[in-house]
Parts: C-alpha cells; structure tokens; sequence
C-alpha cells in the first residue's frame, strides 16, 4: 500500500508505539515479530498485573474486551474467578467448575483466545490483594453474585490499603459500594446501581468519571474508554490519538451466523471509539445452528452473542438486510471468521463481495474470514494472513499465505488479521487503510 496522506503515516506510528514491528514488504504493509497477539512490550500498563474478577454472570462483552486490550498497553490480565457461589442457577452453579457469562462465554479459559494475553485464571481465594497495580470488576450480573462474599470485600479493602487502581464498568460497583470504597466519591454507573451511588457519593451521568484511584464506567459500550482512563492513571502524559480518528468512516460488519463472538463484539466497540459510523449487514445462512429455529431473526454466535447486540445500544449502530444495502452505505467490510466465512461461500454471498470490491471498497477479514476472499478470487497475486484453516483456500486460489509471520498486514485495499488475539493489530491495520 501507499500511505497517501499525513494521518495515514502518523497512524503507522502511533500503532507501532506499543512495540511491535511494522514494516513494508514489498508494497504490502505488515505486522511481524513476536509481539503479534501477545502483550505489547510498551504502554502505560507496561509491567502492570491487572486483575479482573468475575463471578457467573459476567457480562462478556466486557471480558471480550479487556482480554484483547489490557496487554496492548503493556499490562498483564489476570481474571480472578468468584466461582463458590452456588446459591442460584448460575452457570455453572457447581463449586470449582469455573464461571460463564450472561450470555454463555467462558473464563477459564476464554476460547479461542492464545497468546499471552490471559494465560491466568485463578480462584480469588488463591490470590494476595498486595500483588496487583490494579482491579476491575466487569458488570452484568456478576456484581450482584459476588456483593455478598466477605472474601471479595476484604480483597477489595486491601487492594485499596496497597495503593491499586480500582475500577469498575456498570453493576461493578456493588462490591466496591459494600466495601465502602465509593462513599463521598466522584463516580458514574448504570441503572441498577446509580439510585445508591446518589445516595452515597457524587453521581455523574457520564461515561467515565475518575476520582482519585478510582474509574467507574457507565455501561458496557463505555469499556474501551474506561480501559484508556485506567492508563491515565498510571501515566498522566498517556494520550491516546485513536480517539474520533475515523469520524466520518462508514464500517460494515458481513454476519450470517455462527460468527466468531470476540472478532465481532471487540471490533464493533474499538471501531465505535474511534469514531466509525458502524453498520451491521444481515444475510440468510444456509442453516441456523444456534438457536436452531428457522425464520428466527436473530444471528447467533459461537458463543452466544447475538445480532441484535445484547450490551450495545441500537442506537449506537445500524442493522441492515444485506439486499437492502447500498454501496455507498459503507467504506470498509469486515468478514470475521469461526463459520460466518462458511455461510458466505455457501451462500453464494460471495458475489455481494465481488460487487463491493468492484466499486473499490476495502475488504477487511479476520481468521477464516480469508476464505470468502479467496472465493471471491480477491486473493490472487496477494499477501494474506489469516487463520491455518485459510491456507488452501488462500494458496489455491494465487494468493501467498503468511499465517506463521504475520498477525496483520495491508496489501492495497485488502486487509487481513490472523486470529482473535491480534484483533487489535487487526483493527490498527483497518485504521491505516481508512486513512490512507
């Protein structure tokens, strides 16, 4: 690719920042080294051991997330399980069988996730309060199972006596309200929360409000903010310039169904951050799996997230029927991968890709997501990442396949990540080529 404009090279900088190693091949722009996927090297997070605790009931978008973003600046994500509570139908509701989200993800592990992002999960128990810079209790209903247990609350109490950066998204603060570390302090939350936080505290109806070492979020949606106000803290120079860099850009997400979750919440929510206008377009699969009800107007992922989002606002994004799209609706398409790539390819949706290619739009996929580019004949002559499942596909069709070296790169208006934990590198890349 050629970085046309200013903006376009300064994004180039600014994604090589965290420490990974950026570089032209040819005309193709990638993203290579040992950092790709793993923890960044540098940040503001640099060194620092956050703790995320959860009990059953987390919201998963959240975990999704953070999973993805606290080692790109630096830290090291640790979750710490709250997985003793039995008291309700919680899933799991069996001591020591870990703990699932609202909408059914894992945190032990989370799937699909390799890397070095979250290679620990433990039972907070376990754990010593004094060996964190920093604690984040997710929302959804996780809050409300955990508030009652006095071994959170004293985790909690002592992180604070130690100096920890404490933080909070929605429902979160219910441990912290019982600890009694929001009394008389500047903070925000959502509904289910805030008529207590007015009561005890100075409640704003913001986004993120930090007081001290304290950052509480409003909602879900709110995350990527709250994760760049955690930095600040550690880093008061810390200024993140992706912030409304691609105000104006139209982003289209292609979903059928069985959609890998985290390649679709993580870049909706980065992408909204950052300004992108965000359009969802729905075609008919070839079969619905999850739930398997024909004519159900609902996409469903691997793991459980759905079209419409669960934990975003409608009002945040558009939903389209794919037929009902034009082509100046969006600039940019992003395939994400698991078997949304098949339904595609057996969908024949493969000639809407042909159609959007040819009115020169940027084609952006992730993970399997190559497939459909390669079925479209999109790859030949071209430099791809992906994941190893994409290799005939990519190779059959004329295309060189970089799977082992690359976690993202550009090669002119196609745009490929390899698997979910390089979604961020993955979303650098899309940045650039918008702005180039």
């Amino acid at each position: 690719m050629n970085l046309k404009s200013d903006k376009a090279t300064e994004a180039v900088k600014r994604a090589g920042r965290t420490g990974i190693e950026i570089a032209f091949d040819g005309e193709v722009l990638a993203w290579q080294g040992k950092y790709g996927g793993n923890n960044k090297p540098n940040g503001p997070l640099a060194g620092k051991r956050v703790a995320v605790i959860a009990a059953s009931e987390f919201s998963d978008f959240q975990a999704y997330y953070l999973v993805s973003y606290i080692g790109e600046y630096g830290g090291i994500c640790e979750f710490l399980l709250v997985d003793w509570v039995t008291y309700k139908a919680v899933r799991p509701n069996i001591a020591g069988k870990g703990v699932r989200g609202m909408w059914d993800l894992s945190l032990d592990p989370i799937p699909v996730m390799g890397g070095d992002k979250a290679s620990f999960y433990k039972n907070l128990k376990d754990v010593d309060s004094a060996d964190y810079d920093a604690v984040i209790i997710m929302g959804g209903h996780s809050a409300d199972v955990m508030v009652t247990e006095k071994s959170v609350e004293e985790f909690l109490k002592g992180a604070s006596r130690n100096g920890a950066v404490l933080g909070s998204i929605g429902a979160g603060s219910m441990p912290l309200i019982r600890a009694g570390l929001l009394h008389g302090k500047n903070c925000t939350g959502d509904r289910t929360v805030s008529y207590m936080l007015k009561k005890i505290g100075n409640f704003s109806a913001e986004a993120v409000v930090r007081d001290g070492k304290i950052v509480t979020a409003r909602s879900t949606a709110d995350t990527p903010l709250f994760l760049r106000e955690i930095c600040r803290v550690f880093d008061s120079s810390f200024d993140d310039p992706w912030e409304n860099t691609l105000k104006g850009k139209k982003v289209m997400m292609l979903v059928g169904e069985d959609f890998e979750d985290i390649e679709l919440v993580v870049p909706t929510m980065e992408l909204m951050y950052r300004g992108a206008d965000i359009l969802i377009g729905l075609f008919e699969p070839e079969m619905k799996s999850r739930p398997g009800l024909l004519g159900l107007k609902v996409a469903t992922g691997n793991f459980g997230i759905t079209i419409p989002f669960q934990e975003i606002p409608e009002n945040r994004y558009m939903i389209k029927d794919l037929k009902e799209i034009k082509m100046s609706d969006f600039d940019l398409v992003v395939i994400t991968g698991a078997f949304n790539p098949w339904n595609i390819v057996a969908t024949g949706t493969t000639d809407w890709l042909i159609d959007a290619w040819c009115a020169d739009k940027i084609v952006a996929a992730i993970c399997h997501g190559a497939i459909p580019m390669a079925a479209a004949d999109l790859v030949h002559g071209k430099k791809i990442t992906g994941w190893a499942a994409a290799k005939d596909s990519i190779e059959i069709m004329g295309g060189k396949f970089y799977s082992d070296d690359w976690a993202a790169a550009i090669d002119g208006r196609l745009v490929t990540g390899r698997t979910p934990p390089e979604i961020p590198e993955f979303l650098d890349a899309i940045s650039i080529a918008l702005l180039a």
